[in-house]
């Protein structure tokens, strides 16, 4: 084990008045490679064949379904790659269902039971009605779902009509995450969304009064022209629809986007600054505090209790993630591994009996101790001891000690019985607590691994 680290450059800045705004310089993100060193690209297709072939590792797992097609690319979105055509659709749908037929019996994947589902993109609900439920039904019939699995199904307005609503209902999806992002028509439309505030607001009443399924609905904070005054419309909207859940989300301003190019050229007005963002955070917060809903993770609250937000707690907790679809990211065990995002050798890999693995890698031995660290920051608290314990004596006794003295004092978390508790700016800045941890660890127990 390596000596103890100065940990002086992961302190937060605490002389400023609002540890919202000044903690940190810049939020950080959690880097999803750390430890993980990849395998030659020869290697994959022998070490695959492996994996599948082997038991199916216990606890929980997942399913992840990726639909890479979007009608249009909304201007902050950093993650379009197809527009839809019907014809390459329909198309992809029928690799996709083949993808999961082939893999359907092997033993790392017929045991264990599947907890959730999520079909993400993309756009899903850019597919047909038909597409979807042959989808839906392929999981359904060829997996060994949960008898309460979640199957959430991520959309947004346009195209998701009601034949595709109903659809997906008698297929089986019990949850729709809708990507709203703003209710405001000026901010919506100058993000590429087409819909009116009053279309989005009919169109969300149309899945809630169906009652079938829980509803969740996605707002981003920090967009261009969105005001403080705006976004408490926003949060005004989206709880008078009684949803069962909503995503808070703080814009990431991604370059390259097309909403960084125009901000950049004067076109659009600068999206809001560290210290706005923070503000903003903290008003949704207090907002939903006010109305006794139920904080489930740092940016997701619910208000009933049919919204259990299942894939999104348990991928955090490091759960075996099944994936399936161009662009997919999934794990098994040690193993984590990425599907190509190239439609075309996609295609080809499939035809030619190939599952169609861009990526793969194998975790290092102190990956279940970073998962315990994010997923307990995920929801507000960290048990010290816990992953003290978890650690096997590898840690040295108060590692962490002066670490969070300062954290403390900057006003991040509290500390009563070895349980860190965030606060409303420790849940803000989260992700850059969680990297603080993952790199301390790290250091100590893999001071000579380069794999991250």
């Amino acid at each position: 084990m390596a000596a103890h680290a100065d940990m002086t450059r992961y302190y937060a800045n605490d002389a400023g008045p609002d540890p919202l705004s000044d903690a940190f310089a810049r939020r950080t993100a959690v880097m999803p490679f750390r430890g993980k060193k990849r395998l030659p690209a020869e290697e994959i297709e022998t070490r695959w064949r492996a994996i599948l072939s082997a038991p199916s590792w216990p606890g929980k797992r997942l399913v992840y379904v990726h639909i890479p097609f979007c009608a249009n690319h909304c201007l902050f979105c950093g993650f379009y790659r197809n527009a839809y055509v019907p014809q390459t659709g329909a198309d992809y749908v029928k690799l996709v269902i083949e993808e999961i037929r082939r893999e359907a019996r092997a033993p790392a994947l017929r045991d264990n039971p599947v907890h959730a589902v999520y079909f993400g993109g993309g756009t899903p609900t850019a597919l047909s009605a038909r597409e979807l439920s042959d989808l839906l039904a392929t999981v359904r019939a060829e997996l060994p779902l949960a008898p309460d699995c979640e199957i959430t199904v991520e959309g947004r307005i346009i195209h998701f009509d009601p034949e595709k609503i109903d659809a997906c209902l008698e297929a089986g999806a019990n949850r729709f995450s809708i990507g709203v992002q703003s209710f405001d028509t000026e901010v919506r439309r100058r993000q590429g969304r087409r819909a009116s505030r009053e279309e989005a607001v009919r169109f969300l009443e149309g899945i809630r009064d169906r009652d079938r399924a829980a509803l969740v609905i996605d707002l981003i904070y920090g967009l261009p022209g969105q005001t403080p005054e705006v976004w408490h419309q926003d949060l005004e909207t989206a709880a008078a629809l009684a949803p069962d859940g909503i995503d808070l989300y703080g814009l990431n301003l991604i370059p390259g986007t097309p909403l960084s190019k125009a901000i950049s050229a004067g076109k659009f007005p600068a999206a809001a600054g560290l210290g706005d963002i923070g503000a903003l955070y903290r008003a949704g917060a207090d907002f939903f505090r006010r109305r006794n809903w139920r904080q489930l993770t740092n940016n997701h609250w619910g208000r009933t209790t049919r919204e259990r937000n299942i894939y999104n707690m348990l991928i955090k907790e490091g759960a075996d993630c099944l994936a399936f679809g161009s662009g997919a990211g999934g794990s098994i065990g040690r193993y984590s591994y990425g599907l190509t995002s190239d439609l075309q050798r996609y295609g080809e890999d499939m035809h030619a009996g190939r599952k169609p693995i861009g990526m793969l890698s194998a975790s290092d031995a102190i990956q279940p101790l970073r998962d315990r660290v994010t997923a307990g920051f995920e929801v507000g608290h960290l048990d010290l001891a816990g992953l003290e314990k978890a650690a096997g004596g590898a840690i040295a006794s108060g590692l962490f000690t002066p670490l969070l003295a300062q954290w403390r004092q900057a006003g991040l978390l509290t500390l009563e019985d070895e349980t860190i508790e965030l606060t409303v700016a420790g849940r803000f800045w989260y992700a850059n607590l969680i990297s603080a941890f993952h790199e301390i660890l790290q250091t100590q127990l893999c001071p000579t691994d380069n794999a991250a």
